[in-house]
């Protein structure tokens, strides 16, 4: 069921479904992206629960470091289709049988997200106050 999901990026392509980037080259590979960079695979979901549901498992399973072991390459690391086929779907299985934990973690790493974009918001702001201040020092 996933094969048909998870597809190769061409740079290039426009979806119409739901659909979200995971990296597939560098030490960062397997981390979900809401935009486009090189080297990526897309995910194809049918609706936004689904993108949601995939989209932070990706991510919990790219913190927990579980895609690490999969990723092969001595110059350019990179991981395999197949191998973010077999981890994915296997902790999806894990995962389907907590319906009410798995809507309640993704609510809070949507909050997360959003509490963690106000707060990158002001650590610029706070940047930007230094040097304001610092040149006005110096003027």
């Amino acid at each position: 069921m996933l094969r048909q999901k998870i597809k190769c990026h061409k740079f290039g392509n426009r979806y119409e479904k739901e659909h979200f980037f995971i990296l597939n080259k560098g030490n960062n590979a397997g981390k979900p992206l809401p935009e486009y960079c090189a080297n990526c695979f897309v995910f194809l979901a049918d609706d936004v629960e689904e993108k949601d549901f995939y989209f932070f498992l990706f991510y919990g399973l790219w913190q927990g470091g579980l895609f690490r072991p999969f990723i092969t390459g001595s110059v350019i690391p990179f991981i395999r289709i197949d191998d973010l086929h077999s981890v994915v779907n296997e902790a999806s299985l894990k995962v389907s049988s907590k319906p009410n934990e798995v809507d309640a973690v993704v609510k809070m790493m949507k909050d997360l997200d959003t509490y963690n974009d106000v707060l990158s918001k002001k650590i610029a702001l706070i940047k930007q106050t230094k040097k304001a201040l610092m040149y006005k020092m110096l003027r």
